[in-house]
């Protein structure tokens, strides 16, 4: 429904350049604007221009739901948008080089200055064509969709939307969202937790063990389990490696209680005060 309503808008505005430029061209041919013949070349050239453009954007208003709905049964919703994207720049691309050739261009001359256009192009916005190849990747390779909850780097929330150039995050507090260049697929690692559950693992590093840890231990469990939605997993353990001891501490969360981190590292400071290596959770 907003592609029609941007469509309809994009119509009516060319259609209303469209009838001021034949206004004067007619003026112009009528002789009643007097006017250089080289500016009068240049406005049968944008006369054309605006003709490809508006024609397309008709083509296209009349077709694209049906290119959509085309591939329905064989293709995803991603992959349909992917082709209905290449239609609409196919399109377009055809009236510039109707343009070009009314305009006196060969086709080899097109084909070189596309060309040349191409490569200037994408060198200046290598950013933008890296994110868009990345749309690419997530559309098809799936790392992660709407709806899932990822961390990408240092950035973490629920997947939102997926554009053309950025995904959104929303952060874990509400109302709160961050855009995120789509060429980062290709440059961090993403941890993809699912649609809303998943497991959080913290560890706490200990530089003694107290007198009592399973009375602790279960004082911990029992705080994290008044305060989660979710206790499929809830462990609270005493473990250990070549180094060091360290409080285990596996439960199960949701994107938008993020803030029970906070809590347990909290009571954690809390229970074991004195025991605990001085920042060193995990």
């Amino acid at each position: 429904m907003a592609l029609s309503k941007r469509l309809y808008r994009r119509i009516f505005l060319l259609s209303a350049i469209l009838i001021v430029v034949e206004l004067i061209y007619l003026g112009i041919r009528k002789q009643i604007l007097p006017i250089d013949p080289v500016i009068l070349r240049s406005i049968e050239i944008l006369l054309t221009f605006v003709i490809s453009l508006l024609i397309t954007t008709v083509i296209l208003r009349l077709t694209g739901d049906k290119v959509w709905s085309m591939f329905e049964k064989e293709m995803e919703v991603e992959q349909r948008i992917i082709i209905s994207k290449l239609y609409a720049v196919s399109l377009y691309t055809i009236a510039f080089i109707i343009t070009f050739w009314r305009a006196g261009l060969s086709l080899g001359n097109i084909t070189l200055f596309v060309g040349l256009i191409t490569t200037g192009l994408a060198f200046a916005i290598r950013d933008l064509l890296l994110s868009f190849l990345a749309w690419f990747v997530i559309l098809n390779k799936k790392p992660f969709q709407m709806g899932d909850f990822i961390r990408i780097g240092d950035d973490m929330g629920l997947v939102t939307r997926i554009g053309t150039f950025f995904f959104t995050l929303e952060l874990p507090r509400k109302d709160e969202f961050i855009k995120v260049p789509n060429s980062s697929v290709l440059q961090k690692s993403i941890r993809n937790l699912g649609e809303g559950e998943y497991v959080q693992e913290l560890q706490f590093m200990l530089k003694t063990i107290p007198e009592n840890p399973t009375n602790l231990l279960s004082e911990l469990q029992q705080f994290i389990k008044v305060r989660s939605r979710f206790n499929k997993v809830l462990k609270c353990n005493l473990g250990a490696d070549a180094n060091n001891w360290f409080i285990k501490v596996e439960y199960t969360t949701h994107f938008d209680q993020d803030h029970l981190r906070a809590l347990i590292a909290a009571e954690v400071a809390k229970l074991f005060n004195e025991h605990l290596k001085t920042g060193a959770a995990q």
